[in-house]
Order: structure tokens, then sequence, then C-alpha cells
């Protein structure tokens, strides 16, 4: 319980820190909002590789039809 009350600290702090009301160094903060685009990407990245697994996994199956269905 402890570790996600961390965890949410630190995204508070990381949201300050994007939003100017942390008084960091520019370096700091252009590295922060680099890391946020970064992470981003990675996520798109991975969904799309998700959809296309999925989507390589249902064209192996065996086509159905309605008829048989009945």
């Amino acid at each position: 319980m402890m570790a996600l009350v961390w965890a949410i600290d630190l995204v508070v702090q990381f949201v300050k820190i994007l939003g100017g009301r942390h008084r960091v160094a520019a370096v700091v903060r252009l590295a922060a909002w680099l890391a946020l685009i970064a992470l981003v990407a990675a996520g798109v990245v991975l969904l799309l590789w998700g959809i296309k697994a999925l989507y390589d996994y249902l064209a192996t199956l065996p086509p159905t039809s309605q008829e048989a269905a009945r």
C-alpha cells in the first residue's frame, strides 16, 4: 500500500515539474517533457503491436459460416 502512495507522490511531483509549479532547471523540465513523449510513443507502439498480434491470431482461425451456427 505504501508503494502506491509513493507512486502517486512521484506522479504528482512529475506533473508539478511539467506544469511549472515546481521550480527546476529548464533542462530538467525539457527532459521531463521528452520522457513523457517517449512514454506515450512507447504506449502507442505497444497498442499497435497488440492489435497486429490479435489480427494475426484471428487470421489463423478457420472461418465460420452463419449456416453452420443454425
